[in-house]
Parts: structure tokens; C-alpha cells; sequence
């Protein structure tokens, strides 16, 4: 089904969105539209299941009707601004065929418009691909994390990444930069993420309204102070990945939200950087030290198993650089990381 046009008001709940809440169903369909003018319509009752209003979080069932109400034309909802932007701001394109394309979304462009309206991969997408009309974000990135990114191609597409990452069927590896040393090498973590509190953090352990979150983690290398994990989470809450580590006492070595620091500078493992009198000392890297660099998962249009890699971005692959240069203790790491590269 497109994109609701001034004849499209009707969903039906396929299969695949069985058993998903309200909300979430309306925002598959109604991609796009701004998240808080959907859940006005549905607190009003502008946005019905089979004809009766509901609850944005209670879960519908397949065969489902959703239907827009009388007055409601889907060409007048607000939707995310649409900025069209210099095409050499375009990030990288890793991989295309029919049913999606996938970017290297770099660090400080968040996946989708926040309350601010500041731009976004979402914004920017009619920019970037002018000539196609419904691309749609499967997943997130923070906008302080770089790398894969997945744009599917209408909404059949868009299901079928739905139910690829619902079910679990996406392979995800990060790599992470963290403060401390991870002593085994090989580790889980399985603690529940809730909703965000206070700050924009997410609430740890078993409270209410709380999720199942996965995250297997291992060390490629140890440094003085520092730790390089791959991380490999298996289930997609927010913030998953930082949570886990703060959570560990093994926090990304930049994020002030969830222990880290603000900045990453060489003298904090440069020995004697300091004392020898050296210049300013500038941050080395002062974004979150988190970057999704591997992504496998099944093309919706020729059923080909895909894996995207997105090169460690320059910032990133300094900081490495410095390290292996001045505080490398362990390479544990069994495949050759590109440092070299540059964005």
C-alpha cells in the first residue's frame, strides 16, 4: 500500500503487524507523519480499529481495519519538514537494489527529526534521492553513532525489515570504545530496558514497563584505561548498547549521559603527555565512541543475504591510531581493522 493520498484512508493490519501496538502499526502506515500529531489523532479518536476508538498501546490483530476519520485528509497531516540539501552532503551509499538502499550515516545527523526540527536522514532523504517518493527508516542510529543505515523502498519493504528485526533475523556488530578493562573476553549482557526518565536516560532492570534486551560483547582490543569491543545486540531498545555498558561499569569512553566523559584527549593515555609541556590539549574525538559497522540481513526484493560494512570514520580510526601507538596492551581481534580510511 503507498503512502496515504486523499483517497488512501483505509489500512488493513497485515499478518506480519499482528500482536503490535496501535501506535506503532499507524506510524508504519502513516511514515512520515509527525509522531505527536499521531498519537493527537488517536487520543481523539481521529484514527479508529474497526470503526471504535483505542488506546495508541494496545495491540491490534492481523485483519485489523485502521481507517482516518471524516475531516482527517492525510495530505494536510504535519509531516517532517523535507529540506532539500547539496548533493555532496550525501553520505555514502553502501548498497542498493529494489527493495532498499543503506548509508553510512555519519556522527551528528540524527536518523529522524527531533522536537527541535533540526535535520535528519529522514529530512533529508527527498534531497538526497529527489526522484524516488517513499523511502522509509527500517531502524535508528543515536545521532552521535555512525555508520549502517537501512532505507527501505515503500512499505511492503518496510514490513519486511520490521519483521526481520522483530524476529531477530538482522545480524548487528558495532564497535564500542569504552573506559576500563573488560576482563573476560567474551561477555553478555541480558538487563531489561525500560522507558527514558530523567535526563533522556533509559531505566535499567526489572521496572515497570520494562523490555528484554540482549547484547553479546567481545574484546578485539585492550589498551591502558581503555577497552575496543564488538558488540552484538539482538534485540533493538533504545539506547541498548550504552545502557549495558554504563550498566557494567564499562561506559562508552564519550557519553556524558551514561557515564562516560565529554571528550576523549590524548593525554589521558599518552604517558607524560602533559608533563613535557605539550600545547592545548583538544579532544581527539568528542562524540559517542559508538559506531555500527557491520549489518547482515535478507533483501525484501531478491531474498539475497546481504552484509553492509561501513568504514571506521576518521575521528574513530584516530583515536584507535593514538592508541595502538601509546597504550596497546592486547590484539585479540581475528580480522584486520582498517584505520586508514578517511570521511
Amino acid at each position: 500500500m503507498s503512502r496515504p493520498g486523499s483517497e488512501d484512508r483505509i489500512y488493513v493490519v497485515p499478518d506480519d503487524q499482528h500482536g503490535r501496538p496501535f501506535e506503532v502499526v499507524a506510524e508504519l502506515w502513516l511514515q512520515g507523519v509527525r509522531r505527536a500529531a499521531l498519537r493527537r489523532l488517536i487520543q481523539n479518536g481521529k484514527i479508529t480499529v474497526n470503526a471504535q476508538p483505542r488506546q495508541g498501546r494496545r495491540k491490534v490483530r492481523s485483519g485489523d481495519v485502521l481507517m482516518l476519520g471524516e475531516g482527517v485528509k492525510p495530505e494536510d497531516l504535519p509531516r517532517f519538514e523535507r529540506r532539500a540539501v547539496p548533493l555532496d552532503t550525501l553520505p555514502e551509499l553502501l548498497f542498493e537494489d529494489e527493495s532498499c538502499l543503506v548509508l553510512d550515516k555519519p556522527a551528528g545527523l540524527a536518523s529522524v527529526p527531533d522536537r527541535n526540527n533540526e535535520p535528519s536522514v529522514q529530512s533529508q532523504l527527498q534531497g538526497w534521492f529527489p526522484e524516488r517518493e517513499d523511502l522509509r527508516i527500517v531502524h535508528r542510529l543515536d545521532r552521535g553513532t555512525s555508520g549502517v543505515l537501512v532505507i527501505a523502498k515503500g512499505l511492503e519493504s518496510a514490513r519486511s525489515f520490521d519483521l526481520q528485526f522483530r524476529e531477530r533475523q538482522v545480524q548487528k556488530r558495532y564497535l564500542a570504545l569504552v573506559r576500563g578493562q573488560a576482563f573476560r573476553d567474551e561477555f553478555e549482557a541480558d538487563f531489561e530496558i525500560g522507558r527514558t526518565i530523567s535526563g533522556g536516560r533509559v531505566a535499567i532492570g526489572k521496572k515497570k514497563g520494562a523490555r528484554e534486551a540482549h547484547t553479546a560483547f567481545r574484546v578485539l582490543r585492550r589498551y591502558r584505561g581503555f577497552t575496543l569491543l564488538e558488540a552484538r545486540p539482538s534485540t533493538g531498545r533504545m539506547h541498548q548498547i550504552r545502557a549495558h555498558l554504563m550498566w557494567m561499569r564499562l561506559p562508552l569512553a564519550v557519553d556524558p549521559l551514561y557515564g562516560g566523559q565529554e571528550a576523549l584527549r590524548l593525554s589521558e593515555f599518552k604517558r607524560g603527555y602533559r608533563q613535557h609541556g605539550h600545547g592545548r590539549d583538544t579532544a581527539l574525538i568528542d562524540r559517542l565512541t559508538l559506531h555500527a559497522w557491520k549489518l547482515r540481513f535478507t533483501s525484501p526484493g531478491t531474498g539475497a543475504e546481504i552484509e553492509v560494512e561501513a568504514a571506521i570514520p576518521a575521528d574513530l580510526a584516530l583515536v584507535l591510531r593514538k592508541l595502538d601507538r601509546f597504550a596497546l596492551i592486547e590484539d585479540l581481534a581475528d580480522e584486520v581493522l582498517p584505520l586508514e580510511t578517511r570521511r
